[in-house]
């Protein structure tokens, strides 16, 4: 169903399928295939028999002539569609000749008794509001009501938000939770976002709120007057800045690093010029000495 083909048609039929399917999967043995008969059912009932859906399934051809007795002899179907008329059409008029063209549509009279119309809608591929397009010329204003109720989609997000609220509970760090607690987690989980899009729900999700500029009466851009200081704001803030700036002089003392003590070495003229072991000394002294006072100099 979560596709881009209209299936508002197709639902109905495929669940009772899938009924069937079940129950010749366990040999039609009433015990085994009624638990999961009654899964389904608490589940279709509650969501998927609106008027909408049966009134696709009773507009679907494919679906109504192989079953017109039991869906005929079955109120509920027609009665969904006269419900779908009441609801979408507004003009009576209208409305009576949908219920005169129903009796056409069941009777296959005028186009929808051709040998075309009658091979197409045997063919479970094919689009069923094409079909109306093409063939119920007949009755226009049923027509153009099938179109709209067939041409819907179904989806499957429903499904797909509960089960990612189940993986966002259920964690490889609480995989221990029993059922009824997880359910619990989920179902508040579940219905706190949906209370939160209800309350949201007449808001611009384009309309940010911003503060007023022009409401800002200390703004000194807007009023023109630059704000003087009073002097209780300058007695506050002359302790202040008395701190900061002893806590800065501290900061740069502790910058400050104690000097190195002073290396002596050898220059490459004394180590050419043979000299006494006394001279070479005093003379790599007098050098060092000048290098440290040229460098304190500088």
């Amino acid at each position: 169903m979560d596709s881009d083909v209209p299936a508002m048609g197709f639902l109905h039929g495929y669940l009772l399928e899938a009924k069937r399917e079940i129950a010749v999967r366990f040999d039609n043995d009433e015990e085994k295939y009624k638990p999961i008969w009654e899964i389904i059912d608490k589940r279709w009932d509650n969501k998927l028999k609106s008027p909408l859906h049966l009134a696709g399934y009773y507009l679907n051809p494919y679906y109504y002539y192989p079953n017109k007795t039991n869906i005929e002899k079955d109120g509920s179907f027609r009665a969904a569609v006269i419900d779908c008329v009441t609801t979408l059409i507004d003009d009576e008029d209208i409305q009576d000749n949908i219920i005169e063209d129903l009796n056409k549509y069941k009777e296959q009279q005028g186009s929808f008794g051709h040998d075309i119309a009658t091979r197409r809608r045997r063919n479970k591929d094919f689009n069923p509001a094409t079909w109306w397009l093409n063939h119920g010329t007949a009755t226009p204003n049923l027509r153009l009501l099938a179109i709209k109720i067939l041409s819907l989609t179904c989806s499957s997000s429903a499904c797909e938000r509960n089960w990612s609220s189940f993986e966002s509970v259920h964690t490889k760090k609480r995989n221990r939770l029993l059922h009824d607690r997880m359910r619990d987690l989920v179902f508040v989980k579940f219905n706190s976002i949906l209370r939160q899009k209800k309350e949201n729900k007449g808001r611009d999700p384009l309309e940010k709120e911003i503060n007023d500029v022009l409401e800002d009466d200390n703004n000194e851009f807007i009023t023109g007057v630059e704000p003087n200081a009073s002097l209780e704001d300058q007695e506050c803030t002359e302790p202040s800045t008395k701190a900061q700036d002893a806590a800065t002089s501290q900061a740069k003392a502790k910058r400050i690093r104690a000097p190195r003590p002073r290396k002596k070495f050898r220059t490459l003229s004394s180590l050419m010029t043979p000299q006494s072991a006394s001279s070479a000394s005093e003379s790599e002294e007098n050098q060092d000495d000048m290098v440290f006072t040229d460098a304190e100099d500088d």
